[in-house]
């Protein structure tokens, strides 16, 4: 077959919405399948078909007119490819190992790739050479987005669903290196957000510890996690729903705008890499009118409103909403940000206001996938996730959106040839069925089927399409006019899916098939309606049909699965023939009216294929041909002509009434095996098609490794390979041929329709021309009836599928008629005829004929069948009767309801299904109660079987006290063991510090004195006793947890010890619990022998009762379910509520049970010698007792009741006597005996009532020793609990050093590697810098040598030519890699990045400009006078290799500086490593000293009274930070020194007192003399100087003068006392004020002391910087003093020199002027 040409591709249509671009100013090109789509504005097409292996990502460049496509195979190229030659341009290689994800394109000469499994790696080239610049490894979550910087190629931006990273590239000459920036994505809920640079003071739990210090750890350590699970712990905690981006643009500021999956829009900062959320979709609660959920959906619907109002009103609604999936798609303009998504809406938002405002909207209608704006930024393409692209020119209207392609989405499902070859047919999966033409390729008319399509094929008859859909249709689709294509007819075959359906090569016959087994054969006329012909079977899945027609027989070959699984390929063929004759007479070649065809009449044979296989392609001479399942080989079989004879022995016969299953099909012989007789390569993969050409010369394969094989049927080992489609999506699906073959058509799994012509070679020329010749024969050969069948078609009227409109309520169904006839018939007794059945809408046609069949079969049977019914009336009539007749009989001669029954087969059938039903549900309960049973077993041996002590409660007799124990488990072997170890550990551990304190105390025993005997003494009786509860923490010795293996609160430094500290205390609290049980069992037998006393008083106390003839209620005392848990396990026959299931057997045993009771008890009752001679000699009792004798009454004598007293005799009266005198001496012995009884009655209850009493005491006792043991474990489980914490906060501490030292081994990694970039770095930065030196030294030799060059010119001339050497053309200045261009671009053009263009572009533009500069200055106008033309080339050149020469110095200085910013960059990395690794080793030092303390200041439980705590109490806990444990002892000593010390002050200064007492009071008395004598010396004066005043008049005329003084006095003290008061409270209140004032100066001097120490910090911090600044200050100095010091001598030198010419010119200036005033005469007068 390769000798006949190869295939070409032609024309490829198919698009799902992915990405686009364009390639030109007015191009969009897009990926379809395997190929590359171009697309012009004015709708011309053009296709490239990449040949690599597979195909991955595909990229546009923005700019330069090329694309590049990736492979997907091991170890993927990437080829860049020049459009529109398509010619290769470069080949990317050793990128990746298995695949790409996505790659994109700078606006200069770079591209970004993204690798997939295993390295998921970024990586940068430079495409133009294929050079790969570096790489960097990256998350391996899907990417969502990756771009360039328009304006700037060394930012890239990659996002994920969970991230965004910025990306900067740094560069080194030809060195590059990738660093990320991670940009925090915000929460969607806007309410969520918050500054993340803010520090949160989370408050931590109050410390009980008696610490200053506490350990600060982080929570990685906390979680124990080492790595980079540590570093990742805080992203892994992070909860809070983030937004999802999906795309983003840059903007010419490099801002970055993001489109998110719910509708947000955000604008990261490109400076700070911070994102602010623009806009967020309002919540649905906020909605208006709680309608926004659903806005976008109603908006697509709105043709579904009633009226335009509704539509407005909705609109309007969600106008300026962006709700979520709303900015899938973001694209900047300068007008502002489109915004895209799935409501089909882009719209514009104004970005120069500062709220978010839509500007504009511009409907599209389908959800929009992705945007794309041309080079000029005047025209905006869109492309939608229904296949369909949009041209929207920004600017215009809204309405004006161009619909540039639209050829719907939706996999292949069908492709066929139209008659004709002009047009091919195809259907997609959702019903839509399109015509294509065949030479281009164009879209030119398509017709939707409403329903979900499964196959198509065109008839070669006729210009009709059949097309198998999932409901079991065919719908015959009339394509006579191809431009209007509509469907006719419709006709239903199954009730399930239509998955295989063919014409035959003339048309004749449809052939279809299903997964049921039916195979259908089809008249392929319109003049018939296509009606169908007949049908078979096949057992199993119906894997593929193939036929051939030769003359007037038509074969057909049908492959099925019957294992089930479809994946094995077919293993059984069906193998039939039709021909002409047999159509003619049908109704002799069928076995009923249901047209299945007969055996014989088709010659249907099953054969076996021993190797399972896919697809089947049927030639002449019964040539059948199918691809292995697994061996990759295409086989050649040959079907046998006749009948296999093993299945000719027996022939079934079924019931007309009844369908043939493939069951019993499969049964009707063994299916003979067909071998094949050779075998051919094929393809690699399982699974595939074969399909024949319409001229029966070449073979096709299609599989789904994506390859087409085209075989020529005399050669079938050689064969045309071409891949159309990706394996990875499924490969190719469907293969098929033109009517001439030369063209064939493939489908994939890719959505793709691709069209391959043939490239005929010069031998390949007439086998083409052969299949032509083969097909212009049977165009003339059908030409006519085509023509006649095409007519009838065009008459048919469209197709319109049947209403299936629900029955309007009120009106009666066919069902109801019927039975309401039914019961009409019975009420008057008549003959009841059941309606000929009518076939419902949905109807399949093998129904409708078994209608048909029913039909004609109540015809020709009428009159049987109503004799029948008579018959069944009278028989009806009958048994009426009789049932009446048995109603009236007696209840034993009645017959129940069922012996009338007369069909005994039914009423079987109804008990055989009620017996069914009750042995599932017996099985369904016995399950239920085996899966409780289960349960209870394993709740029994949890918590009863395997625990020690069962758990149970004792409870008090007369209030609700209830104490219960400790329930507890047996200890398993580990426990025991570790106790053991520990116990023996701990024990050696004593031993060796006795004897190590009795060495100790032996050797220092003789040097000590006496007084050290006694301190020894003291020490050793302290130390030798038991600690004290107070220092131990607990109560436990009390209470049976005492031990002398404890370890001291204070010596529990080791982890060892704590451990072994832990086992003894949880052995501690088991003995205390046994200790407590054991009390607890004491007390419940003390209640059970209580109980026992009780019932064993309560029998006397009911005979008591008896006698007495007394109702009095009784202390009956019982164990309840928590005292006797036992009694939960046993179940009493009492606790069932519902009768007990017995079955057949049990009865039979309890019967017999019954039985021998029953005989046991008519035993008894016989004659019995013991019980007659009790009752015979003693009355029937052993014992006489004093009660029983008097409850007999005294006999009364017969004469009394007999005889009137009057007719008594004296004897008589004497026995009277005799009588009333027993009965009264029983009376009083009754009487005695009852008061005696009473007496008992309420001895035996005052008894129980007491004894019941002090049980209660007993048990309130145990409850109160509980709680009190309740407290001790408490005690002791905390000390466990503060144990275990610290050993956690241990591990802790030992992961964070872990987790320290792991971070520092891998910064000192980076760090030497860091110091080896830098070395590198200077390294090439100074041969750099010594190229540079060098061309610059060769730059001024070319400026000295220009007198050498041009020696051969003269002195003027080479003054002209230097300096026009010099001049230089103006030309834009060369601008780094990173420096903003000039806004010299028009500011009216749309490109946003317009003032920004690439790098590559400003020096491809300078370039340009210095070409035309030099140019004109090169121009012969320019030469100067005389000078030679040869001369003024030669200067033309040097000055030109000058001008470059200049230019690459100025290109290398701008790659010095780079190279000096990377070098720069990489030493503050290496400092900055330097000092992470010093701040590590800070943190590990600091840590360090933190484990220390933590093992030092020990965290001890006290128990102290309340008098012993000297602690101020908080709120709620206590809080020990600032308290100090100090012994009882040191206090009491202190206070007893204090106390002596203040009793010798005291003493001495009471003697001073007394002594200084007696000086003042000699001093005192002196002073009282000496004033005395002053008083009496006054006195004597005043006597002689007195004068009588009133005072003294008012004294000699008064008689009550002392009591006139007295009350004065009196005044006067009360007024002293009040101003006593006053004073008091003056003090008081200087007294607050001085006391305020100390704490204001307390808070001061804390405030000074914090200020001291923050002062003291700020010093350390000035102090170092001060010293780093030094440190900087002596390296610049070092660096630079030269350099200043050589320009300062410059200057110093050129300011001499400019002095010393300025002397010079002023003399000359003098000499001038004195020459000119001695030349001319002089007319001024000299001034002196």
């Amino acid at each position: 077959m390769d000798a006949v040409g190869t295939l070409e591709l032609s024309w490829a249509q198919g698009y799902n919405g992915g990405k686009i671009g364009y390639i030109d100013k007015d191009v969009i090109c897009y990926q379809a399948g395997s190929n590359v789509k171009f697309i012009a504005e004015d709708g011309a097409e053009t296709v490239f078909n990449f040949k690599g292996n597979g195909v991955g990502p595909f990229a546009v460049h923005p700019s330069n007119k090329c694309f590049a496509i990736a492979e997907q195979c091991l170890n993927p190229k990437i080829t860049v490819y020049v459009y529109p030659t398509f010619r290769q341009a470069a080949t990317l290689e050793d990128g990746a190992k298995l695949e790409y994800r996505t790659m994109t394109f700078s606006h200069s000469e770079y591209l970004a790739t993204l690798t997939g499994i295993p390295e998921f790696q970024l990586i940068l080239w430079r495409y133009t050479d294929g050079t790969k610049l570096t790489s960097v490894d990256i998350t391996s979550d899907p990417v969502t987005c990756l771009t360039f910087n328009p304006g700037n190629w060394r930012q890239l931006c990659v996002t994920t669903e969970k991230m965004m990273t910025v990306w900067n590239t740094e560069q080194s000459d030809n060195k590059y290196v990738l660093l990320p920036q991670k940009v925090k994505l915000p929460a969607e809920n806007p309410s969520l957000n918050f500054d993340d640079e803010k520090e949160r003071d989370i408050p931590t739990r109050a410390s009980t510890r008696m610490t200053r210090y506490t350990v600060d750890l982080p929570k990685a350590a906390i979680a124990g996690l080492i790595g980079e699970k540590a570093e990742t712990l805080e992203e892994i905690q992070d909860t809070t729903p983030r937004v999802v981006p999906l795309s983003h643009t840059w903007s010419p500021s490099g801002d970055v705008f993001v489109g998110c999956k719910g509708g947000q829009v955000l604008r990261v900062d490109g400076e700070i890499y911070k994102a602010k959320v623009l806009y967020c979709p309002i919540p649905p609660a906020s909605a208006p009118n709680s309608r926004a959920t659903s806005a976008a959906s109603r908006y697509n619907s709105q043709l579904d409103l009633p009226t335009v109002k509704k539509k407005t009103r909705y609109a309007d609604e969600v106008k300026d909403m962006i709700l979520e999936g709303g900015a899938d798609c973001v694209a900047l303009h300068k007008k502002g940000l489109y915004v895209a998504g799935q409501d089909g809406i882009i719209r514009l938002v104004d970005l120069k206001s500062e709220e978010f405002k839509v500007v504009e909207q511009i409907p599209i209608g389908n959800p929009i996938t992705s945007m794309a704006f041309s080079p000029s930024y005047r025209h905006l393409a869109s492309a939608t996730g229904k296949g369909t692209l949009h041209i929207y020119d920004v600017g215009s209207p809204p309405d004006s959106v161009k619909n540039l392609k639209n050829t719907h989405w939706g996999n292949f499902v069908g492709v066929s040839c139209l008659a004709g070859n002009e047009y091919c047919v195809s259907i997609r999966e959702d019903g839509e069925l399109q015509v294509w033409t065949i030479d281009k390729g164009q879209l030119i008319s398509s017709v939707s089927l409403g329903t979900q399509a499964l196959c198509l094929s065109c008839c070669p008859m006729v210009h009709v399409a059949a097309v198998g859909t999932i409901s079991g249709h065919v719908y015959y689709v009339d394509l006579t006019f191809p431009k209007k294509p509509r469907v006719v007819t419709a006709t239903r075959l199954y009730q399930g899916p239509l998955t295989h359906l063919m014409y035959e090569s003339e048309g004749k016959y449809l052939v279809t098939g299903s997964d049921d087994g039916h195979v259908f054969v089809i008249d392929g006329r319109a003049s018939v309606n296509f009606k169908p012909i007949g049908y078979t079977t096949i057992p199993g899945d119906i894997q593929c049909i193939a036929t051939y027609t030769s003359n007037t027989v038509t074969k057909f070959v049908v492959t099925s699965n019957t294992s089930g699984n479809k994946r094995n390929g077919a293993d059984t063929v069906l193998y039939f023939q039709v021909t002409d004759d047999l159509v003619k007479d049908l109704r002799n070649n069928v076995n009923s009216l249901k047209y299945d065809f007969k055996d014989v009449s088709i010659k249907r044979m099953i054969l076996k294929m021993p190797i399972p296989g896919y697809g089947a392609a049927l030639a002449d001479e019964n040539t059948f041909f199918s691809m292995g399942q697994v061996s990759r080989k295409l086989y050649q079989f040959s079907l046998p002509e006749e009948l296999p004879k093993k299945s000719d022995d027996t022939i079934l016969e079924e019931d007309e009434e009844e369908l043939i299953d493939s069951e019993t099909l499969f049964k009707r012989g063994k299916p003979n095996e067909l071998f094949p007789e050779a075998e051919f390569d094929s393809h690699q993969f399982p699974g595939g098609k074969l399909q024949l050409s319409p001229h029966g010369k070449w073979l096709a394969s299609c599989g789904t490794d994506g390859a087409v094989q085209l075989r020529a049927m005399g050669t079938l080992d050689r064969f045309v390979v071409i891949n159309p489609h990706d394996y990875h999506l499924g490969g190719v699906r469907i293969v098929a041929f033109a009517e001439d073959a030369q063209n064939i058509f493939t489908t994939g799994f890719d959505g793709v329709l691709c069209c391959y012509s043939w490239n005929f070679s010069s031998t390949g020329i007439g086998k083409a021309k052969s299949a032509m010749e083969a097909a212009r024969a049977r165009k003339t050969r059908l030409m006519q009836i085509q023509k006649d069948e095409d007519e009838v078609v065009r008459n048919f009227p469209e197709y319109t599928a049947p209403s299936t409109s629900r029955p309007v309520s009120g009106e009666i169904t066919q069902a109801e008629k019927e039975r309401k006839a039914l019961e009409k018939a019975l009420e008057t007794d008549e003959i009841y005829r059941t309606p000929t059945p009518v076939a419902p809408s949905d109807a399949t046609w093998q129904q409708v004929q078994e209608l048909e069949s029913i039909k004609e079969e109540d015809n020709e049977f009428a009159s049987v069948k109503q004799d029948l019914r008579v018959q069944i009336r009278d028989m009806r009539r009958t048994i009426q009767g009789m049932l009446k007749q048995n109603e009236t009989l007696p209840d034993i001669e009645k017959l129940g309801r069922h012996e009338f029954d007369l069909d005994i087969e039914e009423q079987n059938r109804l008990q055989a299904e009620a017996d069914a039903e009750v042995n599932r549900v017996r099985e369904e309960i016995e399950f239920e109660n085996l899966a409780k049973i289960y349960l209870r077993e394993m709740i029994k041996r949890e918590c009863w079987d395997e625990m020690n002590v069962k758990g149970r409660a004792i409870q008090a007799f007369f209030t609700s006290l209830e104490v219960s124990n400790f329930p507890m488990r047996k200890r398993s072997a580990a426990a025991e063991k570790q106790l053991q170890i520990v116990t023996t550990r701990r024990k050696i551990e004593l031993a060796d510090i006795a004897a190590r304190k009795a060495e100790l105390e032996g050797t220092q025993r003789p040097g000590m004195t006496t007084a050290d005997d006694e301190t020894a003494d003291i020490d050793e009786g302290e130390e030798g006793g038991k600690e004290k509860p107070s220092t131990t923490g607990s109560l436990g010795a009390m209470y049976g947890g005492g031990s002398d293996l404890f370890f001291s609160q204070f010596d529990l430094h080791t982890r060892d010890q704590k451990v072994s500290q832990i086992v003894l205390l949880e052995d501690a609290i088991y003995r205390i619990k046994n200790t407590f049980n054991k009390e607890f069992d004491e007390v419940y037998q003390k209640k059970l022998s209580e109980i026992a006393k009780i019932k064993d008083k309560n029998k006397r106390i009911v005979k008591i009762l008896q006698d007495l003839d007394l109702q009095e209620d009784m202390v009956s005392p019982e164990l309840s379910i928590y005292e006797d848990p036992e009694s939960l396990l046993k179940v009493e026959d009492h606790e069932v509520k519902v009768e007990k299931y017995l079955t057949a057997e049990q009865r039979k045993e309890l019967e017999k049970k019954e039985k021998e009771e029953e005989e046991r008890r008519i035993r008894e009752r016989g004659d019995n010698a013991r019980e007659r001679g009790l009752d015979m000699m003693m009355g029937g009792v052993l014992e006489i007792k004093k009660e029983d004798e008097l409850k007999k009454d005294v006999p009364k004598p017969l004469f009394m009741s007999t005889k009137e007293p009057t007719d008594w005799t004296e004897d008589e009266q004497k026995l009277a006597k005799e009588y009333e005198k027993k009965v009264k001496e029983l009376q009083e012995e009754r009487e005695k005996y009852r008061k005696q009884l009473e007496t008992e009655l309420r001895k035996l209850q005052s008894m129980i009532q007491d004894g019941m009493q002090g049980f209660d005491d007993v048990l309130t006792q145990l409850f109160m020793k509980k709680i009190k043991i309740m407290m001790v474990i408490y005690q002791e489980e905390l000390k466990i609990l503060r144990l275990r914490y610290s050993l956690l906060v241990e591990e802790e501490l030992e992961t964070r050093e872990k987790e320290l030292n792991r971070l520092m081994e891998h910064k000192k990694a980076m760090k030497a590697l860091t110091a080896t970039a830098v070395m590198e770095s200077k390294k090439h930065m100074d041969a750099f810098k010594e190229q540079y030196d060098i061309l610059n030294a060769e730059d001024k030799v070319m400026d000295k040598a220009f007198k050498r060059e041009f020696h051969d010119v003269t002195a003027v001339q080479q003054d002209q030519l230097y300096r026009l050497f010099r001049k230089r053309p103006r030309i834009p200045r060369l601008k780094g890699f990173d420096t903003p261009a000039p806004s010299t671009a028009d500011s009216s053009l749309p490109n946003p990045f317009a003032d920004r263009p690439s790098t590559a572009r400003q020096h491809a533009q300078a370039k340009a400009q210095l070409d035309a500069a030099i140019q004109d200055l090169d121009k012969i106008s320019n030469m100067p006078d005389g000078v030679d033309e040869a001369v003024w080339q030669r200067l033309c050149a040097y000055r030109r290799e000058k001008i470059e020469n200049d230019l690459l110095i100025k290109q290398k200085a701008l790659v010095l500086a780079e190279m000096d910013n990377f070098y720069k960059k990489r030493v503050e990395e290496d400092e900055g490593l330097k000092n992470e690794i010093e701040g590590i080793f800070d943190t590990l030092n600091k840590l360090h000293d933190d484990r220390i303390r933590f093992n030092l200041n020990l965290e001890v439980q006290l128990m102290l009274k309340q008098g012993q705590v000297e602690v101020d109490p908080t709120n709620f806990i206590h809080d020990y930070k600032d308290s100090a444990l100090i012994h009882r002892s040191v206090v009491e000593e202190l206070n007893s020194n204090i106390k002596q010390l203040g009793e010798s002050k005291i003493t001495s200064m009471m003697e001073s007192k007394d002594f200084r007492k007696g000086i003042i009071q000699l001093e005192w008395e002196q002073k009282r003399m000496l004033m005395q004598m002053e008083d009496l010396q006054n006195k004597m004066k005043d006597i002689q100087f007195m004068k009588v005043t009133r005072e003294i008049q008012l004294y000699l005329s008064n008689e009550d003068y002392e009591g006139r003084k007295a009350e004065e006095i009196g005044k006067l003290e009360q007024t002293i006392l009040t101003q006593l008061k006053h004073h008091e409270k003056n003090v008081k209140e200087k007294k607050k004020i001085m006391k305020d004032l100390q704490k204001t100066i307390k808070s001061r001097d804390s405030e000074n002391f914090s200020m001291d120490n923050d002062l003291a910090e700020l010093n350390v911090t000035v102090n170092e910087r001060r010293l780093i600044d030094q440190v900087n200050a002596e390296r610049r100095s070092d660096t630079g003093a030269e350099k200043r010091y050589q320009e300062i001598v410059q200057r110093r030198k050129l300011v001499d020199l400019a002095k010393a010419q300025a002397q010079e010119v002023a003399v000359l200036r003098a000499e001038v002027e004195r020459l000119r005033m001695r030349t001319f005469p002089a007319l001024v007068q000299v001034e002196h």
